[in-house]
């Protein structure tokens, strides 16, 4: 384990170079931020631009109608994170691989006495760490604003609702990761991994055991305890599925890094 300790080390280095550490939470807060304050304000916003006044914003609250921590809460996950938020991690994550493929690194690394799977776990482990650190940060900024301008949640529907969530966070890095093995193109991985997260986001609004195999149930799973305090059916399947698949994408990215004829190199080799 001393590979996998080295390595994610290594990892956690070039993550502060690329200033992720600092620029990637920082996006989350702001996107945590944004719904409770956009939501609270926009009436009153809205009213000052139409130059009506209180009666203008008067006009525009009633038209968005009455809504209470848990929606606005829960409208975080689904109209913020879901969103732009998952884009800018697959952003962020996609050249993590790429990179050393590509400036023939990863074939260095793999010749010293290091194995495929203390590489993948590496990196798999340094990534899950940024993205736990930049959800969280906007998650419970997210929560702070809720609580001084709607009121509070009940504790365990906020912090069940982050432990749902971050593991459909964790299935988007384990297929990002898979992602930038087999392609070249950041631009490809970004395209693939960002419209297969969207497609999944739109079918998880279907109902039916079939959920249980779409990890972005999980993201209606934790917007549905947040807003109702309990989970929505096949929750557990879903749930054991996701981690299923989470580990197949593992096992499978070592897999593509063992095989010998697998072509690791950059491209001119």
């Amino acid at each position: 384990m001393s590979n996998v300790m080295t390595l994610f080390l290594k990892e956690q280095m070039e993550q502060w170079r690329s200033l992720k550490w600092i620029w990637l939470p920082v996006v989350f807060a702001i996107l945590g931020m944004m719904q409770p304050l956009m939501m609270y304000y926009l009436p009153e916003i809205m009213g000052a631009v139409g130059g009506d006044g209180s009666e203008q914003g008067a006009a525009i609250a009633d038209l968005m109608g009455v809504v209470n921590a848990q929606q606005v809460m829960a409208g975080t996950l689904s109209s913020q994170f879901d969103q732009l938020g998952i884009i800018i991690l697959i952003v962020a994550l996609m050249g993590a691989i790429i990179s050393e493929k590509n400036n023939g690194m990863l074939a260095f690394i793999l010749t010293r006495p290091v194995e495929a799977w203390q590489y993948i776990l590496a990196k798999w482990f340094s990534q899950a760490l940024l993205v736990l650190i930049s959800l969280g940060l906007g998650y419970f900024a997210a929560y702070y604003y809720v609580y001084l301008l709607y009121g509070g949640i009940q504790m365990a529907s906020i912090f069940a609702g982050f432990g749902i969530y971050f593991v459909w966070l964790l299935f988007i890095v384990s297929a990002v990761l898979i992602l930038g093995i087999v392609f070249r193109s950041t631009a490809v991985v970004a395209m693939i991994g960002a419209g297969g997260a969207i497609i999944l986001e739109l079918v998880s609004g279907a109902s039916g055991w079939g959920q249980i195999f779409n990890p972005a149930y999980l993201s209606a799973n934790a917007v549905h305890i947040i807003v109702t305090g309990d989970v929505k059916e096949y929750f557990v399947g879903n749930l054991l599925i996701s981690l299923l698949f989470i580990v197949v994408l593992l096992g499978l990215s070592i897999l593509l890094l063992t095989k010998k004829n697998f072509h690791i190199g950059s491209s001119h080799e």
